[in-house]
């Protein structure tokens, strides 16, 4: 991915800009396993972000991939959906057995367990979403 791509904010983009990340994370050095995790994290950010920041709408996402100096790669994703800092979402309860804890809530933990930095602000309408992985 040379600059950034942007893409509709619709599951069916998903497939295409996610093979986008992955290509250019590949080139920027990183192993199969930051790979795989970083797309696993960059899946998870886009699909919530098209399910509840979007919620349905019509709207767009950039994603762009950059090295971070020398021991990092850092996927920036960009939406103008309603203002969401997943930094302090709240961790989940993992207690007790998966059935009787309540739906939802685990995406952003995902997030945070895949990648090494996580970092959000929101400027001039646009969310703008962090995630640095260490080489």
């Amino acid at each position: 991915m040379t600059g950034s791509i942007t893409v509709s904010a619709d599951l069916s983009s998903l497939p295409g800009a996610l093979a986008s990340v992955t290509d250019a994370l590949r080139a920027l050095g990183l192993s199969p396993k930051a790979v795989q995790e970083m797309e696993l994290a960059v899946d998870e950010a886009v699909t919530n972000i098209v399910l509840h920041g979007y919620a349905g709408t019509e709207g767009w996402i950039r994603l762009s991939c950059e090295r971070a100096g020398e021991g990092a790669a850092v996927v920036v994703i960009e939406d103008a959906a309603p203002p969401f800092d997943p930094t302090v979402a709240p961790s989940p309860d993992l207690e007790g057995d998966a059935d009787e804890r309540p739906i939802g809530g685990l995406g952003v933990h995902f997030i945070r367990t895949m990648t090494d930095e996580m970092t959000y602000e929101y400027r001039d309408g646009i969310n703008v979403l962090k995630l640095r992985k260490n080489v």
